[in-house]
């Protein structure tokens, strides 16, 4: 009976050092936050598909600068309101402009390409991804022109369903993956194309399938379940067709690449980039980036823009004073029919603030994209350690 006592006590010491040696460790002088459980972090607190009102609850007691634990493993430093994101952001933007882990883009992108990349290759193809898009007329008349050509084109689209109920979804997507299209590859593709729809399809799926529960769920917990089947496979799916798709239209400008001439896309310009610097060992201009930072661009430009649009068509549908008001400030400060641009902005202040509103309500990303530290910081007087410090915040302030 005493052995069995004995064998009992050495038993639970057993397990309460298992656990112990399974929580995580904290280095440094972290914020605040929840107790995270050996084996499951802080999934009490944070459910998934419900992450970002979890972390906004959770600021309520912590604060604005909380720790918590995606999973077992994965320590997150949360920054939640815009003054303590201004104040990473602008005051400290060096020590804050690395680029967290997305566990379910991860394994496509392996720190490749103008997003999902870090140090210098981020810089660098930042830089000229930029530059590119400048020169090709983003921010300019040409590209202003472009925009009210496909513009155009929606408005046709939709005028062609004769006033009957329809879906606007995929075909404004389309509209704005044309955009991306053009500035990328130098095509615009008509909107009854049935592989064109399956790519933008697979852009707003591949989207939707990071936001999703199982997504953010697969955010905490990859480790294990990137072994098991699961929606995380069609997700994998969707990234397949962007790839594909992007594969082709690089092909097709490589055997046709003017290297004599100004470059007429972003595949050009960085294939011309490529041929420069061809002889360096240590080039970033490589298929693996051109390939990452077209299909980052294929699928966050797409369903951004359109999701944007959407929601701002649903709120002028359910206050139809607005869109009244709206219409007729259009109509009276640019005459029926014509197209408004960025010079007609200074006239046109109601349908101005209509649409900042529009994009305050939806909050598109509400906590933005997750950041890394370069180095080591002092943050409010917390010590944030480099190495497994993760940042993400909410932009919105605290509710």
């Amino acid at each position: 009976m005493e052995a069995a006592s004995t064998g009992t006590l050495l038993l639970v010491l057993l397990l309460l050092l298992v656990l112990t040696l399974a929580l995580p460790r904290t280095p440094g002088h972290l914020p605040p936050g929840p107790m995270p459980l050996p084996l499951l972090g802080n999934l009490l607190q944070l459910r998934p598909g419900a992450l970002y009102l979890g972390l906004l609850r959770l600021s309520k007691k912590y604060g604005p600068v909380f720790t918590v634990y995606l999973g077992p493993w994965r320590r997150v430093v949360v920054l939640v309101g815009h003054e303590a994101v201004q104040e990473a952001l602008g005051g400290q933007a060096e020590e804050f402009s690395g680029r967290g882990m997305l566990a379910t883009l991860d394994g496509t992108f392996e720190g490749h390409g103008v997003f999902f990349s870090n140090g210098e290759r981020w810089r660098q193809l930042k830089r000229f991804t930029t530059l590119a898009l400048r020169d090709l007329g983003m921010g300019k008349r040409e590209g202003e022109e472009l925009i009210q050509a496909e513009a155009r084109c929606l408005v046709e689209a939709f005028q062609g369903t004769e006033g009957q109920p329809f879906d606007p979804s995929l075909l404004l997507a389309q509209a704005t993956s044309n955009i991306i299209c053009s500035l990328t590859f130098g095509l615009r593709f008509p909107y009854e194309d049935e592989e064109f729809q399956t790519v933008v399809r697979a852009a707003g799926g591949a989207v939707l399938g990071i936001s999703s529960p199982w997504g953010q769920a697969y955010e905490m917990f990859s480790q294990l379940l990137q072994h098991l089947p699961g929606p995380h496979t069609q997700l994998l799916g969707h990234l397949s067709i962007l790839a594909t798709f992007a594969v082709q239209q690089v092909q097709r400008h490589k055997g046709s690449l003017d290297t004599s001439g100004p470059a007429c896309d972003v595949v050009d310009a960085f294939l011309l980039k490529m041929a420069e610097e061809e002889q360096d060992p240590n080039t970033e201009w490589t298929d693996k980036n051109l390939l990452m930072t077209v299909i980052y661009l294929l699928f966050a430009g797409t369903v951004t823009v359109s999701t944007t649009v959407r929601y701002a068509l649903l709120l002028l549908l359910k206050y139809p004073q607005v869109q009244e008001r709206v219409r007729e400030e259009l109509t009276r400060e640019l005459g029926a029919g014509r197209a408004p641009g960025l010079g007609d902005r200074a006239r046109l202040p109601y349908t101005d603030a209509v649409l900042h509103e529009a994009q305050r309500l939806l909050a598109l990303v509400p906590m933005g994209m997750p950041h890394a530290l370069t180095r080591t910081t002092c943050f409010r007087g917390y010590t944030l350690p480099q190495v497994g410090a993760c940042t993400q915040w909410s932009s919105r302030p605290q509710a």
